[in-house]
C-alpha cells in the first residue's frame, strides 16, 4: 500500500481511543486544574470572579491538541466538570460553579469550532504557529467569540437572586478570557511546533526556521522584554495622575515590527501582569473607572488591544518575510531549472530556436547556431532578427516576408513543417534542414522552431529513388488483343513498390510487389525481389519463381524484419485465362464491362512471414472488355484505407476509358486524398472485340 497505506493506518489509530489519548487527556486535565486554581487565587474581594483566568487558554490548547482524535466530546465534558470542581473547592456557590462550568465548555466549543473552520492547518497539525493574516484574524475571532458567547451564562446566579445583569462581571469575564487566549495560546502553539520538530528529528538550525523572520538580535529581545514592562510600570505608578495610556501603544507597534511572534506574546503576558496587578491596586489610568471589576475589565480590554496590535504586526511581517523567502526559493529553483533546461537543450542534436514575433532571439542552442551560421558561437555582430539571412526555400529562392509575417501565418495549434536550404559563408556545401515551427502557447508570444539536418537523409532518398526508378520497365510489351498501362507516383519518401512485366508466347506475365518499409533498405529489398523473380522466371509458371525468390531472400527479410506482398500473374492472351499467385497483396480486381468488379482474394501470406509455406495458384478469366487492375497499398490508404473504400473507386471508374486513361483516373482519385506512400497502378484490358479462342 506504500505511503498512502501507512497514512491510512495512522489515521485509524488516531481515531481509536488508546493509551496516548489517556496520557494526553490526563496531562491537560492536570494543567487545566492548576491554571484554574491559579485563576481562583486572584478572586476579587467584592465579586465572585477572578481577575485572571489562564485556564481559558489551556482549554483551547487542549481541544486543538486533541483535534480529530477519538472521544472528542469527552474533552468538553471534562472541562466543564473540572471547572465546577475547582470552583466548588475554592468557595464558589453551586449555582455559580455549575454556570461557570457550562460557560467554560461553551467557550471552548465556540473557539474550537471557529479555529477548525478558519485555521484548518493549525487544527490539522494539532496546534501550530499562526503564519498568515487569515489564520491570525480567524484566531482573534475565536478568542473574542468564545468569551462573548459564554459570558451570559455567568449571570444565572445574579438573575436568580433578582439583582439583574452585572455588566462589570460580564466585561471582566470577556476581557480576562480574551487576554488569556490571545496571550497564551500562540505561545502554546510555538511550544507544540518545537515538540513536533524534535519528534521528527528535524531540529531548527536557525531562528528563521522557527518562523522568526526578524532582523533584530536576541540582545534586543531581552532589552525590550525588560524595558517595555518597566515603562508600563513607570507610567502606571509615577505618571498615574495622567489618565492617558494610549501613547504606550507605540511600544506594541515597535515590538510587533522588531520581535519574533513568540517574544511579542511573552511580552504581552508580562505587560498583562503589570497592568492587572497595578489596576487591581487602584493605580494607573484605570484606577478611577468604577469598581474593581470594572477597572480590571477596562485594563484587560486595553491589554487585548496591545496584544492584537503586536500579534497582527508580527504575523503580517512573518507572513511577508515567508512570502519573500518562498519567492526567493522559487526564483532560485527557476534559475536552476532554466540552467538545466539550457544544458539539456544545448545537448540536443537537433537545433532549437525560440524567437519573438519580431525575430528577436529568446534562445538558440549550439546545434541551431551550427546549422544557421556554420559555427557554434555565431557571429558577434549579427542582429537578433537576422538569423535567417542564409536560409532559402527548397528551390534556392529567398524567403518572402519578415518574421512578423511568417509568425502570423502559423496556425494557433499544430505545426508547419518545411524543408529549407541553408548555406552559411565558409561552408563548402548547402545543407537541407527540416524546419518545424510551432507557436508558443498563450500567454507567451513567439515561435519555437526545431531544426533537423536531413542532408544525409535526402541524399540517401535520392539514391533510393534512383534504385527504385531503375526497377520500373521503360516500355510496355505488345500483346495482340490487349492494352497494358502502368503508373508509378512517388511520395515524399521512397518506398518499396515496383511493378514489372514481360511478354512470352501466347501471353504476358505481370508483377506488382510492395516491400514493407521505406528508404534505401526497402529499395534494396525491392531490387532483390525483382532480380530473383526475373532470374527464376521467363515462362508461364508464376508459382515456382515466387517460391524460389522467397527462399533466396528469406535470410535478408528475417534480418531486416521485413516482408513483401506480391501479385504475380500470367494472362493467356488467346483465352483471357489468368493464372495468379497473390502473396498477401489482395488489392487486385477484374472490372467487367457491365460495371461490376470482382476482387481477387489473396491466396497466401506475404514473402518472409512463413518461408516454408506451401503456395498455390488461383485462376480467373478476362472476358472481352474486362480490365485486370492491380494497385499498391498506397492507393488503398489514400482513398480511405478500407477495401470498401477501394470497391467504391472500382465502381466509379468508367469502363469505356482507354486503359492509360483508366490508370490516370485511379491516380487522380488517390491523389485527392492524404498521400503518405507511393502510388502504383497496373492495368491490363482485353479488347472488347476479342473473341473467345481455344487454348493454343
Amino acid at each position: 500500500m506504500g505511503e498512502s497505506g501507512s497514512a491510512l493506518r495512522a489515521d485509524v489509530r488516531a481515531r481509536e481511543f488508546g493509551a496516548t489519548d489517556v496520557v494526553m487527556i490526563a496531562a491537560f486535565a492536570v494543567g487545566y486544574v492548576v491554571a484554574a486554581v491559579i485563576g481562583r487565587l486572584t478572586l476579587l474581594s467584592d465579586s465572585a470572579i477572578s481577575a485572571v483566568w489562564p485556564a481559558a487558554a489551556v482549554s483551547v490548547l487542549w481541544v486543538v491538541a486533541r483535534a480529530g482524535r477519538a472521544w472528542f466530546a469527552l474533552d468538553h465534558v471534562l472541562i466543564a466538570v473540572l471547572t465546577v470542581f475547582v470552583a466548588l473547592a475554592t468557595g464558589a456557590t453551586p449555582v455559580l460553579a455549575v454556570s461557570g462550568g457550562l460557560a467554560a465548555a461553551v467557550q471552548t466549543i465556540v473557539c474550537s469550532w471557529i479555529i477548525w473552520h478558519g485555521c484548518r492547518r493549525v487544527w490539522r497539525e494539532g496546534g501550530s504557529s499562526l503564519r498568515t493574516r487569515a489564520e491570525l484574524w480567524w484566531f482573534i475571532t475565536a478568542a473574542l467569540a468564545g468569551p462573548f458567547a459564554s459570558g451570559p451564562l455567568l449571570e444565572v446566579q445574579s438573575l436568580l437572586s433578582g439583582d439583574g445583569w452585572n455588566w462589570g462581571i460580564l466585561l471582566l469575564w470577556f476581557g480576562r478570557n480574551v487576554v488569556s487566549i490571545l496571550a497564551l495560546c500562540p505561545l502554546g502553539f510555538v511550544i507544540a511546533d518545537g515538540i513536533r520538530h524534535r519528534r521528527s528529528g528535524v531540529a531548527p538550525q536557525s531562528f528563521a526556521a522557527l518562523g522568526w523572520s526578524v532582523r533584530s538580535r536576541p540582545i534586543e529581545w531581552v532589552a525590550v522584554l525588560i524595558l517595555v514592562p518597566a515603562v508600563y510600570w513607570f507610567w502606571f505608578t509615577a505618571l498615574e495622575q495622567y489618565n492617558v495610556v494610549f501613547p504606550l501603544l507605540a511600544l506594541a507597534c515597535v515590538s510587533g515590527m522588531r520581535l519574533p511572534q513568540s517574544i511579542v506574546m511573552l511580552q504581552g503576558v508580562l505587560i498583562t501582569v503589570v497592568i492587572v496587578v497595578l489596576s487591581a491596586e487602584g493605580r494607573g489610568p484605570f484606577g478611577d473607572v468604577g469598581d474593581t471589576a470594572t477597572q480590571l475589565a477596562a485594563a484587560q480590554l486595553y491589554v487585548v488591544l496591545v496584544i492584537v496590535i503586536g500579534l497582527a504586526l508580527a504575523t503580517e511581517r512573518d507572513s511577508r518575510e515567508l512570502l519573500v523567502r518562498e519567492l526567493a526559493r522559487a526564483s532560485e529553483n527557476a534559475e536552476t531549472q532554466a540552467s538545466l533546461l539550457e544544458t539539456i537543450i544545448d545537448t540536443i542534436t537537433e537545433g532549437v530556436r525560440v524567437v519573438r514575433p519580431d525575430g528577436s532571439t529568446i534562445i538558440r542552442n549550439r546545434a541551431a547556431l551550427r546549422l544557421l551560421f556554420g559555427r557554434e558561437d555565431g557571429p558577434s555582430d549579427l542582429p537578433d532578427a537576422g538569423d535567417l539571412q542564409h536560409v532559402r526555400d527548397i528551390n534556392g529562392h529567398a524567403l518572402e516576408g519578415d518574421h512578423r509575417e511568417l509568425f502570423e501565418h502559423l496556425p494557433d495549434k499544430g505545426s508547419i513543417v518545411a524543408d529549407l536550404l541553408i548555406h552559411p559563408p565558409g561552408i563548402a556545401s548547402e545543407r537541407v534542414v527540416t524546419f518545424t515551427a510551432t507557436r508558443l502557447p498563450a500567454p507567451a508570444e513567439g515561435v519555437v522552431t526545431v531544426l533537423r539536418d536531413v542532408t544525409a537523409e535526402q541524399a540517401e532518398l535520392r539514391r533510393a529513388a534512383q534504385v527504385q526508378a531503375g526497377l520500373l520497365p521503360t516500355d510496355a510489351p505488345r500483346v495482340p488483343g490487349y492494352d497494358l498501362a502502368a503508373r508509378f507516383v512517388p511520395a515524399g519518401s521512397v518506398g518499396g513498390d515496383f511493378y514489372d512485366w514481360y511478354s512470352i508466347d501466347h501471353g504476358v506475365v505481370l508483377t506488382l510487389a510492395d516491400v514493407m518499409g521505406k528508404g534505401m533498405g526497402a529499395a534494396i529489398l525491392a531490387a532483390t525481389t525483382r532480380s530473383l523473380l526475373r532470374a527464376h522466371g521467363g515462362g508461364e509458371d508464376v508459382l515456382q519463381p515466387l517460391v524460389e525468390a522467397e527462399r533466396g531472400m528469406a535470410r535478408d527479410l528475417d534480418n531486416a524484419g521485413a516482408f513483401v506482398t506480391v501479385f504475380r500473374s500470367f494472362v493467356h492472351a488467346p483465352t483471357g485465362d489468368v493464372t495468379y499467385v497473390d502473396a498477401g497483396h489482395g488489392l487486385t480486381a477484374v472490372l467487367s464491362r457491365d460495371g461490376s468488379a470482382r476482387r481477387l482474394e489473396s491466396n497466401g501470406l506475404p514473402l518472409g512471414i512463413v518461408p516454408d509455406e506451401v503456395r498455390t495458384v488461383a485462376h480467373e478469366r478476362l472476358a472481352p472488355g474486362d480490365v485486370l487492375l492491380v494497385v499498391s497499398d498506397g492507393v488503398l490508404d489514400a482513398v480511405g484505407g478500407s477495401l470498401d473504400d477501394l470497391a467504391e473507386v472500382w465502381a466509379e471508374l468508367p469502363r469505356d476509358l482507354p486503359v492509360a486513361a483508366l490508370v490516370e483516373a485511379v491516380v487522380e482519385r488517390a491523389s485527392a486524398g492524404q498521400v503518405d506512400d507511393d502510388l502504383t497502378v497496373l492495368a491490363l484490358r482485353r479488347s472488347p472485340d476479342a473473341g473467345s479462342q481455344p487454348p493454343a
